[in-house]
């Protein structure tokens, strides 16, 4: 019995662990524009005393910031910017864009922008981009941003600097559904102080959990000893 313990708590540390990495990165990342939370579940496979760390990303959109800047741009509903980098087009909720010296629209990486026919050209003075991702720039018409939805959100990978792998599912976003906001970019869908106060739970419940697999590893050793002083 106290070996079978052992394994249960071991397995559990290896858990809280896990979730301890997952919120840390979490903290980290919470003044990062659209930076989507990852959330780690406890899941219990048939048979098993223990958890299983199941991972997922947290969706859910995160609140804005106006900024007042033409090129600061967010999605307020479903879909996501596309930008074109070496390794392919990748998706992104950031829109925290810029201009290169040729004029195009960049991310904070300096990748371009995609818009509907390509990357977006814009030279000249005042830039509006309407609701539907239409870019106007001194009053003509530049382009319009590319916006794509995934059939299952749910499968997105992260790639860094706020990018997803697109995958084979990209389609085209619903209008009627999503409104692009100019002057505003949407903040990380985390609150701090809560990941703060979460961290703090998991180093408890961890240290909860070594105290308990050094009294079972003491019961475990007296049992050996006293076995062996048997006979």
């Amino acid at each position: 019995m106290p070996l079978q313990g052992i394994l249960n708590t071991a397995r559990t540390l290896s858990f809280y662990a896990r979730r301890q990495e997952v919120t840390a990165n979490n903290l980290a990342n919470s003044s990062t524009d659209a930076f989507k939370a990852d959330r780690v579940l406890a899941h219990a496979d048939p048979g098993s005393t223990s958890p299983v760390p199941v991972q997922d990303i947290d969706l859910r959109q995160g609140a804005f910031r106006e900024t007042a800047r033409p090129l600061d741009l967010s999605i307020d509903g479903s879909g996501y910017f596309v930008v074109h980098t070496s390794q392919g087009d990748r998706l992104t909720r950031g829109g925290s864009f810029r201009l290169d010296a040729a004029g195009r629209l960049t991310d904070s990486q300096g990748d371009w922008v995609m818009g509907t026919d390509g990357p977006l050209l814009l030279q000249g003075g005042k830039v509006e981009v309407q609701g539907d991702g239409t870019v106007v720039v001194d009053g003509g018409t530049a382009g319009k941003l590319r916006i794509v939805d995934v059939a299952e959100p749910t499968r997105l990978m992260k790639e860094g600097y706020g990018r997803y792998l697109p995958g084979q599912d990209v389609q085209p976003v619903d209008e009627d559904a999503t409104h692009v906001r100019q002057g505003a970019v949407e903040e990380a869908n985390l609150d701090p102080m809560l990941s703060m106060v979460d961290l703090v739970t998991i180093q408890r419940a961890f240290a909860a959990n070594v105290d308990a697999l050094k009294a079972m590893d003491s019961v475990l050793g007296s049992v050996t000893n006293e076995v062996g002083k048997v006979g």
